[in-house]
């Protein structure tokens, strides 16, 4: 935590960025990063230079994710909601602009997301900008011109303001720092209209409830108004843009596919499941059967339709395709819909505010684990749960999940992540039913965080989404790596 005053909520850090495709920790995140050296410089630079830590785990994954295209896209001055990041790349060149990676060691940060970038322009002026993405395209600048400071992208300051908040007596003698701003990049901006945060369990969340005689969803409003300072409509409305925003990312691509993102190596599934299901009765139910139709396609990416993370890039599409399968089923929880995912963005709220939900630091239990009880807990809640039953779902889910590495194969057709949405989607479905029928979970879901926590941080680095450990080390997924690698540098 960071202050009294600064912690998690459902649109920053959960369900935001609303971004264009990819992921939000490898793509989004230091697009953001990207952006604010492009603040600090003030214009466009003629050069770009991006350090990675050869170790970390922007190297193992490096184009498998867009890497390149976030940052450099952020640098130029884009923000990760931009489609032109997608030809980031021909714009520099159009541009004359040059641009290099660098695979070394960033002394600045021992953040397994850390990048640097040293931005330049007419060899007059240079600005060198340390950052870290902790997951769900949130970010941490820790270092300006060599200047340690803290920053999370929340509000405007400048670069000497920002220096002096950290109490060091370091302070830069060239009038420029006043002159060299950072730029808030968060939906909702840090302002004297914050109070403290009302709860960091669901415990606290029921007990908040109880006490001021609400239920669950209008719990979360009082959430977030104390957090954002704004009206109940103002955050209803965000609320429903955000769900019109994940139903177009489960449903575009099925009426156009003309904008689709494809390679050799996407392994995208939604054609397959199209076919089978036309086929074939789905075995596994209705609700499963359409839940796995929509995820299928949020998975997909395609210019120009914006995703909602939720905690990781495509999660908020997976989450909603849960709920949208159960209303489809039951036509009366379309009114609900939004309800529920303000439901699943309090669970997610809980996640950040006691670890860092994102595969670098504690494996794919932070990505899909979580994003199934956060889904599980939604629709237990718009089926008619107890606030009891919407715990003992979201616990029961993480529970199952626990240990869960992050290792994505380069050019594996999406695998093993696949395999762990689908999972992760069917499991919300199963164990909402398995709550209401009245089983205990044992644990709160609080506890259940905090072990997912320290069982992550101890899995090797090369299971926290490096592409070195876990499956990534099978000899068919070597293979695989080393035909991405060949491919990319033909696409170059």
């Amino acid at each position: 935590m960071k202050g009294d005053y600064f912690y998690p909520d459902i649109f920053n850090d959960v369900f935001g960025p609303v971004m264009q495709p990819g992921s939000s920790s490898h793509t989004a995140g230091p697009c953001r990063i990207g952006y604010e050296a492009y603040s600090v410089l003030g214009e466009k630079p003629d050069k770009i230079t991006v350090i990675l830590d050869k170790n970390g785990s922007f190297a193992g994954t490096f184009g498998h994710m867009n890497e390149d295209l976030g940052m450099l896209a952020g640098a130029y001055g884009l923000l990760p909601d931009d489609e032109r990041q997608f030809t980031i790349k021909d714009i520099l060149w159009s541009e004359q602009i040059d641009y290099e990676f660098i695979f070394g060691v960033i002394d600045e940060s021992s953040h397994a997301n850390a990048v640097k970038f040293i931005l330049e322009k007419n060899n007059k002026k240079k600005i060198t900008l340390v950052g870290n993405s902790t997951g769900g395209g949130m970010i941490e600048i820790v270092n300006v011109d060599g200047y340690q400071v803290a920053y999370f992208g929340e509000k405007d300051i400048s670069v000497y303001d920002l220096i002096l908040k950290t109490g060091s007596t370091d302070i830069p003698p060239d009038e420029k720092y006043r002159e060299y701003r950072l730029t808030h990049v968060l939906p909702v901006h840090d302002t004297d209209k914050r109070k403290k945060q009302l709860f960091d369990s669901v415990t606290g969340w029921i007990e908040y409830a109880e006490k001021n005689n609400k239920n669950l969803f209008e719990a979360a409003i009082d959430y977030e108004i104390a957090f954002t300072g704004w009206s109940k409509e103002e955050i209803t409305d965000r609320l429903r843009l955000i769900v019109e925003t994940m139903h177009n990312q489960c449903t575009a691509v099925s009426s156009d596919d003309s904008r689709l993102v494809e390679t050799p190596f996407s392994g995208y599934h939604f054609r397959q499941w199209k076919d089978y299901r036309e086929k074939e009765k789905i075995f596994a139910g209705s609700i499963i059967d359409k839940a796995l139709y929509y995820a299928f396609r949020a998975q997909t990416m395609s210019k120009g339709v914006p995703i909602v993370p939720g905690p990781m890039g495509n999660g908020g599409g997976y989450i909603y395709s849960v709920l949208r399968a159960a209303a489809d089923e039951n036509p009366k929880l379309n009114d609900k819909l939004y309800e529920g995912i303000a439901i699943a963005g309090i669970i997610g709220v809980i996640c950040y505010t006691r670890t860092s939900p994102t595969g670098e630091v504690i494996g794919c239990t932070g990505e899909c684990g979580m994003c199934a009880s956060m889904a599980t807990a939604g629709l237990t809640y718009i089926r008619g749960g107890s606030p009891e039953e919407v715990e003992a779902a979201a616990s029961l889910t993480l529970q199952a999940t626990i240990g869960w590495p992050c290792d994505p194969i380069p050019g594996g057709d999406n695998q093993p992540c696949t395999s762990r949405i689908i999972a992760a989607v069917t499991m919300a479905v199963a164990f909402s039913d398995v709550a209401l029928s009245g089983r205990k979970a044992v644990l709160p879901y609080h506890e259940v965080v905090d072990i997912a926590d320290k069982v992550g941080r101890a899995l090797p680095d090369g299971c926290k989404c490096t592409s070195c450990g876990g499956l990534c080390l099978a000899p068919t997924a070597l293979k695989s790596k080393e035909a991405f690698e060949e491919w990319r540098k033909g696409e170059k």
